[in-house]
């Protein structure tokens, strides 16, 4: 029955005909009968046509109210108070896997998108007002105060300033706080209103030595409540970064249906492929001589074809003639004849060696039938430089846009570089003077009314504008017969009111209002600090220094974590920040220093009754003959009306420089669209073509090529197709990592996490999938054959190397050690994965590998920091590269390390539970993959069984690790850190028991506490010649290593015989096909109680192989036991001892100073 009730739901979301004319009556009575005989298993809803809860048609879980949206095109981008104040959600439609109507279409996904961004603003209002906000999501900055607006080169700017002991002890050059692009919410109400701002410009050295930066309005350039004088209270949420969002709603909002193209396959099931639009059967020649001529058999029976028409059968000699894979050729035809083409490319098949080729084709083939060049899109920036440099090598004409190249091949190919080489006409030279003339005089006319309102004097200028000349003449009159005769000095300097000067006016207002200051009588609004406490409030009590200095280092601790999640952030970001810029350099600032003025109302308000009907004009001449307090009341009433009058045509001046920064920037638009139709190829991220929308409009490219399309939200390639486009070819692999949101609830619920590639292909839409790997060896790739069953390895990847320092190529160390406690990160943690992976990561550099050839994943970021942390301890492996699993999609090295961290009570997994991540995780491998988790936690997934299995099959997942000494050859099982660290005679990595906490033992060390004896291990009976004769070599844990020496005649001191280990040890393994890995047939056995497949580690000292004694020694003597590594836990025979201990009747070990050995 619920199959069958899930059955009819996904017909709904496929808009399935019989669905859409609606289920007949007595179908729907039955359907109804059941669902009331079984109300727990069956909902049927959907498919009756209901629509959805209330609590399931928004994003947020807890609101108060449910709004209808508006038209897309008529909603706000910005969220609305209602949102924000009244916690109200509108309501949203989930990603449907067919549209009827366009308009649903785009309207579905603007909304999604706007709510990704929304909610978590509006759960972060609602916990900062009570004040149960996160210091790690929510950055809350008082006291800020607007001292000064720009005009630069986007328009008018706000300066603000921040209190500097709130950001003293933040390094600026690292922080990732109110970075460009991070959206503000400033409020002076106690947050009654809201103020919309994002970050245009942060100088780090201005922010360290001012605490000063620069904001922007995000539509509009001037905000009257954003006033000098007022305290704002500022809130940064930096769970989401409001610039990648922002461009993508623009431009969907400035999408209109019928710009849309293949609306028929966007919106369809199982949508009828058509061939691009410019290729026509009379126009299908296709030249390939320089496509295939990388990859043409040495030795091929047959000459590969170089010309064929392309929407006919190709040549079946193509495969005969080229050594190609034929998933690889059909990949080829296939995104060459279809408008719409899809390839699907699981790991190591080779997806950018298929994109180019089809590039290169389509540039050999379509230059007479395009009319402009080719738009490559890729999600990264690191995937961009790549794919351009695989273009480079064949087309040289190519321009990349956006600013966060690291590549310096493609530095030299930036669209900004590119202009700035190209010799500007002298028409645009004429048009930048005319708008560079206008800019200054609007800035000049800027500058003087930011003057006037920023005065809280009356200058002489000002004030003959208030008065008629006959008022000004009478007033000067007034205060010659106010000298009386001290007048005729005056008289002789000024002859007559038209002379008055500043200074002269200064005078005569002194004397007028009898003070020495004038500013004093601007009626300022008393300043308050809006909408919170201060920050002494906030503090609670007064703070110490220590305080503080535990704060700073709380805040030096968080630079380094956001360091560590600088990578993910940059991997998702292309935006043009705003580089400081010196003085002088273009931008005008004006300084804003008084508070401004209330506004009249305002004024009124705080008057004396009997003041209030006082009127200054009506007095006529007299002026000077007010009682003191009108005339101090008509010079407070001169300020206002002075300062208002400038104060409302800022808005106006403001507008005309926003519209002649537009002007110019179209200006600078046209320099670049004539350069950019010159090349065949233009580079850009799937942010940057949000950004550059009217650039794109304009270019009005025909072929778009998407890679990592998978991993890209289907909003952000809706807005790079417009209705010329004819040709798409989209790239990916949706069973790796699908698009991130910022909201889970919208991924769950909505399958907003679900890209354009991932429903065509659910769709029916017809596709090609890569079925041959060249990147991982077979050892690696059987782990995800049940992923891909169809999968096959390239007969290359057997031939790799043996692996270094380890007996193993691929291995799973289980452990029972509890992750962190979270404190106050989000992010997940286990030390003793931490401790083991960097001990690893050294006895593999010690074994050989180089740095660069070793790679560390975590799922979580907070891993990544403590990896980072511990392994900046050991100077020869400083270098390896330790990232998060979604930064490295794409990538691949000789080794990779996993941590995957989760090991707790709750058998909670986290992200272990989504199959993309696991994926992604272990095909990065080329030659070796070590894994270390808790395999207890695993139990119970599908896939991750699958996974278990596979390694329990050659005994590859123990709770000891075989690793190899580089000096003897011996094979030697470890358990955690302490054990690597005695093989590796360093002290550096022994963490006496950190992270050993094992559930339901208490805590336990089983870590060595042995000497590591150098020579040990060295008899005529091990094969040292390398890793052919590894199949013979004895398998040892450095315990069984130490307890070799405690007697002659092979037994234990416990009174165990060793023969029956030594026999099993001797035994010859068999080797795999494709590499020679041992079967470790020696390593435990199978656990049989409860049906468990996995892997029982042998504990007790006899179980294990060891070594033959040596036969002979050059020396006799005694030896320092200064390599001897106390446990942390105390001996055998303590409370809490370990279970090993105890099954093999170890006794009690007296410490001595020195140990005695015999040479036999």
């Amino acid at each position: 029955l619920v199959e069958l009730v899930e059955a009819w739901e996904v017909s709904v979301r496929e808009g399935s005909s019989a669905t859409k004319k609606g289920l007949p009556d007595d179908i729907k009575q039955m359907l109804l009968c059941l669902q009331k005989k079984f109300p727990d298993e069956m909902n049927l809803d959907r498919v009756l046509g209901v629509r959805a809860k209330k609590e399931q048609r928004s994003a947020a879980e807890d609101y108060t109210e449910l709004l209808e949206a508006d038209y897309y095109q008529d909603m706000p981008i910005l969220p609305t108070s209602a949102e924000m104040l009244g916690q109200c959600a509108f309501e949203i439609q989930e990603n449907m896997r067919t549209y009827e109507k366009c308009e649903d279409y785009i309207q579905t996904h603007f909304m999604l998108l706007r709510e990704d961004y929304i909610e978590p603003l509006r759960a972060g209002i609602k916990l900062f007002m009570q004040g149960r906000h996160s210091p790690k999501d929510l950055h809350v900055y008082t006291g800020v105060r607007v001292v000064g607006m720009l005009s630069t080169w986007e328009g008018v700017v706000y300066r603000v300033e921040l209190p500097k002991a709130q950001i003293r002890s933040i390094n600026w050059e690292k922080s990732k706080q109110l970075m460009y692009g991070s959206l503000l919410c400033l409020s002076d109400d106690s947050f009654e209103t809201l103020i919309w701002a994002t970050v245009w410009r942060r100088d780090a050295e201005r922010m360290a030595t001012e605490a000063q930066l620069d904001i922007r309005l995000p539509f509009e350039p001037f905000d009257d409540r954003l006033s000098p004088g007022k305290t704002f209270c500022c809130i940064e949420n930096v769970t989401i970064y409001f610039e990648a969002y922002r461009h993508v709603l623009i431009a969907l909002q400035s999408l209109r249906p019928t710009d849309v193209p293949f609306q028929h396959t966007l919106m369809s099931p199982q949508p009828e492929p058509i061939p691009p639009m410019f290729l026509k059967a009379e126009s299908d020649m296709f030249h390939f001589h320089n496509v295939f001529a990388s990859c043409e058999k040495v030795d091929a029976p047959v000459n590969a074809p170089k010309s064929f028409k392309v929407l006919q059968e190709w040549p079946p000699t193509l495969l005969q003639s080229l050594d190609i894979d034929p998933s690889q050729l059909a990949a080829i035809q296939h995104a060459l004849t279809h408008a719409m083409a899809l390839i699907q490319g699981p790991p190591g098949t080779g997806k950018t060696w298929v994109g180019l080729k089809i590039v290169q084709a389509l540039l050999d083939n379509t230059r007479e039938v395009r009319h402009s060049p080719i738009l490559v899109v890729c999600y990264t920036n690191h995937a961009l430089d790549q794919f351009l440099e695989g273009i480079f090598k064949f087309c040289e004409r190519i321009a990349r846009i956006g600013s966060r190249s690291k590549s310096e091949l493609m530095k030299s190919r930036n669209l900004k570089e590119l202009v700035g080489e190209l010799q500007p006409s002298k028409e645009y030279f004429q048009a930048r003077k005319g708008l560079m003339d206008r800019r200054d005089r609007l800035r000049e006319e800027f500058a003087k009314l930011l003057e006037t309102v920023d005065s809280h004097t009356v200058d002489a200028m000002s004030a003959r504008a208030l008065l008629s000349e006959r008022q000004f003449q009478a007033f000067y009159d007034g205060y010659l017969e106010y000298l009386g005769e001290s007048a005729v000095k005056v008289t002789s300097a000024y002859e007559d009111a038209d002379a008055v000067d500043d200074e002269l006016w200064d005078k005569m207002m002194r004397a007028w209002l009898e003070t020495s200051n004038l500013e004093k009588f601007a009626p300022v609004q008393q300043r308050v600090v809006g909408g919170l406490p201060t920050l002494d409030q906030l503090k609670g009590d007064d703070e110490s220094d220590d305080d503080v200095d535990k704060k700073a280092k709380q805040i030096i601790d968080d630079a380094e974590e956001e360091e560590a999640e600088h990578e993910q952030h940059d991997r998702k970001l292309d935006v043009e920040q705003v580089e400081p810029k010196k003085p002088g350099t273009g931008d005008f600032c004006a300084e804003i220093k008084n508070a401004w003025l209330p506004y009249w109302d305002d004024h009124l308000d705080k008057m004396r009754p009997e003041m209030r009907s006082f009127n200054w004009q009506e007095e006529g001449d007299q002026l000077w003959r007010l009682p003191r307090e009108q005339r101090r009341e008509t010079y407070r009433q001169w300020l206002l009306e002075n300062h208002h009058e400038a104060r409302e045509q800022l808005p106006e001046i403001a507008r005309q420089l926003e519209r002649n920064a537009e002007s110019r920037a179209a200006l600078e638009r046209d320099r670049k669209l004539e350069l950019l139709r010159e090349m065949e190829v233009v580079g850009m991220t799937t942010t940057a073509v949000s950004k550059y929308q009217v650039l794109l409009k304009e270019l009005r490219p025909e072929v778009v090529i998407v890679e990592e399309a998978a991993e890209v939200l289907e909003a952000h390639i809706l807005t790079a197709l417009h209705p010329r486009t004819q040709h798409v070819i989209l790239i990916g692999d949706h069973q790796q990592l699908r698009p991130s949101t910022a909201v889970y609830r919208l991924s769950k619920c909505f399958h907003l996490d679900v890209s354009l590639f991932e429903r065509l292909i659910k769709n029916g839409a017809d596709h090609v999938t890569l079925l041959q790997q060249r990147r991982m060896h077979p050892k690696i790739s059987r782990l995800i054959r049940p992923y891909y069953p169809e999968l096959r390895d390239h007969s290359s990847t057997s031939n790799y190397p043996e692996i270094m320092g380890v007996d193993a190529r691929t291995f799973f160390l289980r452990h029972n050690s509890f992750e962190d406690d979270e404190g106050e990160s989000h992010s997940k943690s286990n030390t003793f994965e931490a401790n083991f992976i960097s001990a690893l990561c050294s006895h593999l550099v010690v074994s050989g590998y180089e740095e660069s050839q070793i790679t560390v994943l975590s799922p979580y970021l907070g891993q990544v920091r403590t990896l980072k942390a511990k392994m900046r301890r050991d100077p020869s492996i400083m270098n390896v590269l330790v990232t998060a699993v979604d930064n490295y999609q794409g990538e691949e090295n000789d080794i990779i390390v996993i941590s995957l961290v989760r090991s707790n009570r709750n058998r909670s997994m986290g992200f272990l539970a989504v199959e993309n991540r696991i994926n992604v995780a272990l095909t990065r491998a080329r030659h070796g993959m070590f894994i270390v988790g808790n395999a207890d936690m695993l139990r119970g997934h599908k896939l991750w069984e699958s996974i278990m299995n596979e390694l329990h099959s050659d005994r590859s997942i123990a709770e000891r690790m075989p690793l190899i000494d580089k000096t003897t050859g011996g094979v030697f099982e470890v358990k955690n850190a302490d054990d690597i660290s005695v093989l590796l005679d360093n002290p550096l990595h022994r963490t006496s028991g950190e992270g050993d906490t094992f559930p339901n033992r208490g805590n336990s060390n089983h870590g060595a506490v042995a000497e590591r004896w150098a020579e040990l291990g060295k008899d005529d009976k091990i094969d040292s010649r390398g890793p052919k004769g590894r199949d013979r070599r004895e398998r040892l844990t450095l315990d069984e290593y130490r307890d070799r020496d405690r007697g002659s005649s092979g037994v234990y001191s416990g009174g165990y015989d060793d023969r029956a280990s030594r026999a099993r040890g001797s035994q010859k393994s068999g080797r795999d096909l494709h590499g020679g890995d041992a079967i470790r047939e020696s390593r435990g056995r199978a656990e049989e109680s409860s049906g468990n497949t996995y892997p029982v580690v042998e504990e007790e000292g006899f179980a294990h192989g060891h070594a033959p004694h040596p036969s002979k020694m050059e020396a006799d003597g005694t030896h320092p036991e200064s390599q001897l590594v106390p446990s942390k836990f105390g001996d055998a025979s303590d409370n809490g001892s370990s279970d090993v201990g105890k099954r093999v009747g170890k006794k009690k070990q007296k410490p001595s100073n020195k140990v005695v050995m015999r040479w036999g």
